[in-house]
C-alpha cells in the first residue's frame, strides 16, 4: 500500500481533478480485491483414498469371497457398518459443499473426487 508523505497531503489539499488516477485511488482498487488461494492437490489425493477405501468397502460386501462380505458374521457387520457410515458421510459432505460452494470451495473439492472415485470403484 502507499503511505502518504507530509509533501503528499499537502499537494492533496491543491488537488484538481484529472484523466490521470492517483496513487491512492490505484491502491484503493487493487487493495480490495481478495488474493486467490491455489488449490491443493492434498485435498483431491486425501479425497480419492478416503473415497478408494470407501468404495474397497462397499464393494467388499457384496463379494462372497471377500473377508468383510456376506457370510462372515461380525467382521462383515462391522466392516459394512463402517462402509455404509462412510458413504453417508461422502453424500452428507457433498450435499453441504454442493449447498454453500462459495463459502467451503476446498470442502467441495475433497468432496467432489471422493464421491467420484466411491462411484468408479462401485461402476468396475
Amino acid at each position: 500500500m502507499h503511505i502518504r508523505s507530509f509533501d503528499e497531503r499537502i499537494d492533496g489539499i491543491n488537488w484538481q481533478p484529472s484523466v490521470v488516477p492517483t496513487r491512492q485511488m490505484i491502491d484503493s482498487v487493487l487493495g480490495s480485491r481478495l488474493p486467490r488461494k491455489p488449490r491443493s492437490a492434498v485435498l483431491s489425493l486425501a479425497g480419492a483414498v478416503s473415497g478408494i477405501a470407501v468404495g474397497v468397502g462397499l464393494k467388499g460386501m457384496t463379494l462372497a469371497g471377500s473377508p468383510w462380505g456376506p457370510g462372515t458374521g461380525l467382521t462383515g457387520a462391522l466392516a459394512g457398518t463402517l462402509a455404509l457410515t462412510g458413504l453417508a458421510l461422502s453424500v452428507a459432505a457433498a450435499g453441504y459443499a454442493a449447498a454453500r460452494g462459495q463459502e467451503a470451495p476446498r470442502l467441495m473439492q475433497f468432496a467432489s473426487m471422493n464421491l467420484l472415485m466411491i462411484v468408479v470403484l462401485l461402476l468396475s
